[in-house]
């Protein structure tokens, strides 16, 4: 559904026109509707890492490690950091070890700038807000050697688009119409309020299913249990 398809449809479910739902209106509530259904989207589903297919590029972003410095910034962009790996001098990649460094002052009584204070390999990271911060700091300086794996938000629709889509399963691109038709019907028509409601929950259960199930070439194992006495 693109754009223009969005704005008609809105128009339609709410009986008005670009004079009595302005486009700027309109698109804003598009894109909060965007944003709610990527949240449902990124919730429930933990196995098949979602990415607005409006994207040009991979949610993975590269960057120098430098010799001493365990602070590295992000983009504000990122929702979440996925997974962070290292390079080391010989040209192979480590997976790093997500810690809290409250845990370190509250559990072991740890002095942060104590904590792992020799610069090395980086073994672990701490997230810190718009930074992740290296442990141990690194002990060479080399360029792409910072991997980051993160989730981000998706692709905003502006007032000038006519033929962009949302960025998930077309299946379920009548929910932005319908968050739309329904911000403006709680304002000016909450005669329509409840009817639009009870579609958007049908649709958003379909959502949460769809996005729940479809990674279905991961099967999962059964463990048998141990006994610990033996």
């Amino acid at each position: 559904m693109t754009f223009t398809e969005i704005t008609s449809r809105v128009q339609f479910l709410t009986s008005t026109d670009s004079n009595s739902y302005p486009i700027a209106d309109l698109t804003r509530s598009a894109n909060n509707a965007v944003e709610r259904v990527v949240s449902l989207i990124n919730r429930a589903d933990s196995r098949w890492q979602f990415d607005d297919t409006n994207q040009t590029d991979l949610p993975i972003a590269t960057a120098t490690l430098t010799n001493g410095q365990s602070d590295y910034a992000l983009a504000t962009s990122h929702i979440s950091i996925d997974r962070v790996e290292v390079k080391d001098q010989s040209g192979n990649w480590h997976v790093l070890s997500p810690i809290d460094v409250r845990d370190l002052t509250r559990d072991k009584k740890q002095a942060i700038s104590g904590y792992k204070s020799t610069n090395g390999i980086p073994e672990e990271y701490d997230k810190m807000g718009n930074s992740i911060f290296l442990y141990p700091a690194p002990n060479y300086t080399q360029a792409a050697s910072l991997k980051v794996f993160f989730t981000r938000p998706p692709v905003a629709f502006t007032t000038s688009d006519t033929t962009e889509t949302p960025g998930f399963n077309s299946l379920f691109h009548n929910l932005v119409p319908l968050w739309a038709a329904y911000d403006y019907a709680v304002a000016y028509r909450p005669d329509l309020a409840n009817g639009l409601m009870a579609e958007i929950n049908r649709m958003e259960a379909e959502v949460e299913k769809f996005y729940g199930l479809r990674a279905r070439d991961f099967r999962p194992r059964l463990i048998p249990p141990t006994d610990s006495n033996r």
